[in-house]
């Protein structure tokens, strides 16, 4: 349990250092971005002022400056109202905007950027007689080179003022003087702009990617061989503590036969004598077999159908036999519907879960053991109930973890590791079986196992 903490603790603190690598790296590109995009605004800024420094851009602005002016004396003398005369300055928006694609083209140089330039009227206002006349506010396309997105940046703000005095159509008329006032303001775009600045960014990209790679590798590396250091030192405990746990049963009662021959000897009958030697036969046998596990078998047991087993009381009889002579309190009994059961399943195996049922029922307080045998829809059925103090709800699927033992407050109430449950679970789902407990406090347990014949 404290190498598991250890463990959690240290995959805890690896995520938290990979966060924090992730965060600050994530600060780090962040501002670099935000230096590359100042970069590049910069660069364009001085190519958008490269590109308005030049005879042939100040033709096209004079131009509308021109047609701007004609259509104000115009509207000054009421010729035109408001609406037209908007209208009438959107008319040439299409010859200026190509005018000023064809320029943007013929100066390009291969380092500029591909952008959108607009020239935009945000105000017209003429005072006329000392009377202000605001004609427009708003946001008005004056041209631009027809390469756009939807995100337009401001570059610069124009301001242009002109005093006129005209006369009007009719002779003899006076003469008016009016002053126009304008405000424009240039925007350009960059339909392409993260993905140029992430494109200038690509070789420290990717060499984060891989440095966090490497980073995360290598912390996986580290927790997979301690986790693997673990599991083996697990597997070397978990196998001297399944084996010697194996080992009990059949010792003590060696050790009790061993001790009736030792003592009953000149009192003995053929027939009693005959039944001990038969007995540490058996159990010599069992220790053989586990010596054999010992030696060929790994942690986890492997099932073995290559033959099959017949299943009756009487097979068992000799297990019930050598088991309450350690225990001569307990009465076992043993039923079964059918006469025969037939099923794949090593003989030892067998025993070792039906030791481990009754072992189990034993030390949690049980005087009387009832085994039921049976066969359903081709399922082999074994029930072991007892008498004993029972196992609360909440407990159940936790009594067939290793090395759990069921308690009472802090106090083991039995002696054992807690790996006579976990050993049967394993057995049986080795053979594709199923074992589950049906039981509460004070009123004994049913231990139910299912393999499929």
């Amino acid at each position: 349990m404290q190498n598991k903490k250890k463990i959690a603790y240290l995959i805890g603190a690896c995520i938290f250092t990979v966060i924090a690598l992730a965060a600050i790296q994530g600060y780090f590109i962040y501002n670099t971005y935000k230096l590359t995009e100042r970069e590049v605004n910069t660069k364009i800024k001085k190519q958008i002022a490269e590109l308005e420094d030049h005879a042939e851009f100040d033709a096209i602005k004079d131009s509308w400056m021109e047609q701007t002016g004609k259509l104000s004396e115009r509207y000054v003398y009421k010729k035109i109202a408001k609406k037209e005369y908007l209208k009438l300055i959107q008319i040439n928006q299409d010859s200026l905007s190509e005018a000023m694609k064809r320029y943007m083209e013929k100066f390009k140089k291969p380092e500029d950027f591909e952008i959108g330039y607009s020239d935009y009227l945000t105000s017209l206002v003429i005072l006329n007689n000392n009377i202000t006349d605001s004609v427009y506010n708003g946001k008005l396309l004056i041209f631009d080179n027809k390469v756009k997105s939807t995100n337009e940046i401001s570059s610069s703000i124009g301001k242009w003022q002109n005093t006129n005095e005209s006369e009007s159509d009719n002779p003899g008329a006076v003469k008016k003087k009016y002053t126009l006032m304008l405000k424009t303001e240039q925007f350009y775009s960059f339909a392409n702009w993260q993905k140029t600045i992430l494109g200038q960014m690509a070789g420290l990209l990717l060499f984060s990617l891989i440095l966090m790679f490497f980073v995360v590798y290598l912390y996986y590396l580290s927790i997979k061989n301690l986790i693997n250091q673990k599991r083996i030192a697990d597997i070397k405990t978990d196998f001297v503590n399944n084996i010697t746990h194996e080992f009990q049963t059949p010792l003590a009662t060696m050790d009790i036969a061993i001790k009736t021959l030792q003592r009953k000897e000149t009192q003995m009958s053929n027939e009693e004598y005959k039944t001990t030697l038969s007995l540490l036969e058996r159990q010599n046998s069992r220790l053989q077999k586990l010596f054999q596990q010992v030696a060929n078998v790994s942690v986890n047991p492997v099932a073995d159908t290559s033959s099959s087993i017949e299943i009756n009381c009487n097979e068992i009889k000799e297990i019930i036999h050598d088991f309450t002579l350690s225990k001569p309190d307990i009465l076992i009994t043993c039923q079964q519907n059918q006469e025969t059961i037939t099923i794949k399943i090593d003989r030892f195996h067998l025993n070792t879960i039906l030791i481990n049922l009754l072992d189990n029922a034993v030390k949690y307080g049980a005087t009387q053991i009832d085994i039921e045998m049976n066969s359903i829809d081709n399922t082999f059925l074994l029930g072991i109930n007892d008498n004993g103090k029972g196992i609360s709800p909440k407990e159940h699927i936790a009594i067939f973890d290793k090395f759990y033992r069921v308690e009472k407050g802090n106090l083991h109430n039995t002696k054992g590791l807690g790996l006579g449950l976990f050993y049967v679970k394993q057995l049986v789902e080795a053979y594709r079986g199923n074992v589950k407990v049906i039981s509460e406090e004070n009123k004994g347990a049913l231990f139910l196992i299912s393999i499929p014949l």
